[in-house]
């Protein structure tokens, strides 16, 4: 899977943008090829950096998406020009939109009860004719803890399009790459927090923000537990990679 990818270290980040995005969801959908989606940003990159078997899950999927400027910055830097930011819940929303008319289907997995009750009420009201073919809370537990085999069991048979799992990186690529080899016609996708814009209980940046890179600084002011002395190595090591891919391009 590691065609069409540009490489920060050891992860190979595909070459999309939104509109080719769908378009290779698409064609892996014509080829009854399915898999897993995951959805990555700058934590994660450092994460799959230092951790080879995550590097791995993420080496292995349909598409890993670049969710955030610096990702888009260095592809950009390496001469990738048509690399554009794809997040979790811009690349939800262009499958919801043509989903009708597609006739996808939709499963989602992850966060609060309350959360996924506002995220199909929100669902809904936005999207009527949206087929939701299933919406669980499922409780915080290690992943060892998950019945995978019965999750399985369920999606075979209802045979949803598109599996959301929302999680939180690294858990929910972790918990797809054991689920999806046990699924017969469905493309499972780690959102993460998603799951919250879609439910309104975290409020999305501004455009600007997002292009600028300060998205993630958004978050933390938004959610000031995620602060740790791991964050701010995180960003240090993103700064390096954008250096580097400007230094050697």
């Amino acid at each position: 899977m590691i065609s069409k990818r540009y490489e920060i270290g050891q992860i190979a980040i595909s070459k999309v943008n939104l509109t080719s995005a769908l378009y290779e969801i698409e064609n892996f959908m014509e080829k009854n090829e399915i898999g897993y989606v995951c959805v990555t940003n700058a934590r994660t990159v450092y994460l799959a950096n230092h951790d080879k078997q995550y590097c791995q899950i993420q080496n292995n999927s349909l598409l890993t998406l670049p969710d955030g400027a610096p990702l888009v910055w260095i592809a950009n830097n390496k001469g990738f020009k048509s690399v554009e930011k794809v997040s979790g819940i811009d690349f939800m929303d262009a499958i919801f939109s043509v989903s009708i008319e597609k006739m996808y289907s939709h499963y989602f997995f992850g966060s609060t009860p309350y959360t996924i009750s506002k995220i199909k009420a929100n669902l809904q009201k936005k999207y009527p004719s949206l087929q939701i073919k299933g919406a669980v809370s499922p409780p915080f537990q290690p992943l060892e803890k998950f019945d995978i085999d019965s999750l399985a069991r369920e999606l075979n048979q209802l045979k949803p399009t598109f599996f959301w799992c929302g999680l939180g990186a690294p858990k929910q690529e972790r918990f797809n790459a054991l689920l999806q080899p046990k699924l017969e016609a469905t493309i499972s996708v780690g959102v993460g927090l998603a799951f919250e814009y879609i439910a309104g209980t975290v409020i999305r940046v501004p455009k600007w923000m997002q292009k600028s890179g300060l998205e993630g600084f958004a978050r933390l002011v938004q959610q000031p537990k995620r602060l740790s002395r791991k964050v701010i190595v995180i960003y240090i090591y993103t700064i390096m990679q954008v250096l580097k891919s400007l230094l050697n391009n």
